[in-house]
């Protein structure tokens, strides 16, 4: 069986260990690669560096998908706004250096799958914007309630969509934390699910690739729903990596 490279783009974290405290460390959590693993794929690390970024075509030559995961705000700058006094400090190198890889698997059919932050990096590397602070409009307690610790509440799954036919279900439970949103759509994406407020809880590409966002996460929730989503990315992954190997025979 092909095991499918995945890349990750690592976020910058302060972590403690032994007499060494608060260094700076490129990292993920360990619930992403761990769940990638479970569904069959090999996950692959990229640190958020301007030598990335200099020429990211390497990067997805290494890779059959690409993995966006949750972390901090997007630069608000990426689409036209100000930064909301509640976001993150943001990242830009990681910003710029998700959206080249997305744009790049974009062109070259790669598979590509984001949870919270990445379903919103989609959203804006296509074209899209972001509301910033939910809680402005809409309570804030069904999507984040106690800051580091998820809520649970249900998605409506659009008939029709890719993430209806992986899932086989109207609605169910998922795992939440975040206080960002899809506003407008990005180019080409249409909404997939939504939670019982409105609220945007997934997007996905109309053009029949396998290009899917979810506002929740699937890699803390490995029910029915969660890794059958990582496995369906894994095996459009794994289908990618036979045809470039086929290719290179």
């Amino acid at each position: 069986m092909t095991v499918p490279l995945i890349g990750i783009v690592a976020d910058r974290k302060s972590a403690s260990y032994g007499a060494w405290v608060d260094i700076p460390t490129d990292a993920i959590s360990h619930t992403y690669t761990a769940a990638i693993q479970e569904a069959g794929g090999a996950p692959l690390l990229f640190p958020s560096l301007d030598v990335h970024l200099d020429d990211p075509e390497r990067l997805v030559d290494l890779i059959d998908g690409l993995f966006l995961p949750g972390g901090r705000d997007l630069d608000a700058e990426l689409y036209g706004s100000e930064a909301h006094p509640s976001n993150d400090p943001p990242l830009r190198v990681r910003d710029e250096l998700e959206i080249a890889l997305t744009l790049l698997a974009r062109e070259r059919g790669l598979p590509v799958l984001g949870a919270c932050r990445g379903m919103q990096l989609i959203n804006v590397a296509l074209g899209g914007t972001l509301e910033q602070h939910l809680g402005d409009r809409v309570d804030l307690t069904p999507h984040r309630d106690v800051y580091g610790t998820h809520t649970s509440h249900p998605v409506t799954i659009a008939q029709g969509t890719l993430l209806a036919e992986i899932t086989h279900e109207r609605e169910f439970d998922i795992s939440s934390h975040h206080h960002q949103g899809v506003d407008r759509l990005g180019e080409g994406l249409v909404v997939a699910a939504t939670a019982p407020d409105g609220v945007i809880e997934a997007i996905e590409s109309v053009d029949g690739a396998f290009c899917l966002g979810v506002q929740w996460h699937p890699e803390e929730r490995l029910d029915p729903e969660g890794i059958a989503l990582i496995q369906a990315f894994i095996a459009a992954a794994r289908t990618r990596a036979r045809a470039k190997f086929a290719v290179r025979s």
